[in-house]
């Protein structure tokens, strides 16, 4: 299954179920290819990927490639019109941009939504129309060409606060002991709440469970210590205290959309 819009300056383009296509090279277009689901099975200029998880990859002009997708896969690629680039970094020589780039799959699966309905079901005949939904896609992927992933927060994932000072008492504590075997009775007690009561409390406060919450704050100090030092997956994960390494490994995914080597790799080149 396949669908594709497009204009004078950008194509939008979705693949899906097992889809395939042929070697070929695009001479005047930039292309970002990102996977949204399962897994897409590229290959560039005599080169195998596999992509997963939001890992994009970026095809210059004239670059050979194809690729396919296993069941239950799609991709949404993007192309940008060589002029448009040029504009965008005010340069008449063609810009050569990183290789791979992380893009959050789901945001872009959203957006993509909301570009491919304004240009099938907007205004396609006003040419201001038209350039201002071009114009959304470029400041999407504005990001991207500067070299910066678009999605990833390096350093710092998203750890709520809470106003209510028992469930601060648990969070701090949380905070300094996340490496540890940490159960709910040692949180309730510090929170001065019945189990029950502290479960349904923190949820209310935070927004997410306790388990949850103590999975992210590993994970942040894991993605520091993968992009600070060269200590490897295995060590980082025996030191936040996970079980297995294909537990953090999982946990890491899910939370960040990728595998702690592709998050490495990334965001240290």
């Amino acid at each position: 299954m396949k669908m594709s819009i497009k204009t004078d300056r950008i194509e939008l383009f979705k693949g899906a179920n097992r889809f395939s296509n042929s070697s070929h090279a695009h001479d005047d277009w930039y292309q970002v290819t990102v996977p949204v689901q399962g897994t897409c099975h590229f290959m560039m200029e005599n080169k195998g990927y596999q992509l997963a998880g939001g890992r994009g990859l970026i095809q210059h002009p004239g670059t050979e490639h194809y690729f396919h997708l296993e069941e239950q896969s799609s991709v949404i690629i993007v192309k940008f019109h060589n002029d448009v680039l040029q504009e965008m970094n005010d340069s008449r020589k063609q810009t050569e941009y990183g290789l791979e780039q992380w893009i959050d799959p789901l945001k872009l699966s959203q957006q993509f939504k909301n570009w491919t309905t304004d240009l099938m079901f907007g205004d396609f005949i006003e040419p201001l129309a038209i350039e201002e939904t071009e114009n959304k896609v470029l400041q999407y992927f504005d990001p991207v060409f500067k070299g910066k992933e678009h999605g990833v927060q390096q350093e710092r994932i998203c750890i709520p606060v809470s106003s209510d000072p028992h469930i601060s008492l648990a969070l701090e504590y949380m905070r300094e002991f996340y490496t540890t075997s940490i159960s709910i009775d040692e949180l309730a007690t510090i929170a001065v709440q019945s189990r029950y009561h502290f479960m349904r409390s923190f949820r209310a406060h935070t927004g997410m469970t306790p388990y949850q919450f103590l999975l992210k704050l590993r994970v942040e100090d894991a993605m520091n210590q993968l992009k600070r030092t060269k200590a490897t997956v295995a060590d980082i994960s025996c030191g936040l205290g996970f079980a297995s390494t294909s537990q953090f490994h999982r946990t890491f995914m899910k939370i960040t959309g990728m595998t702690p080597s592709d998050f490495r790799r990334i965001t240290c080149t």
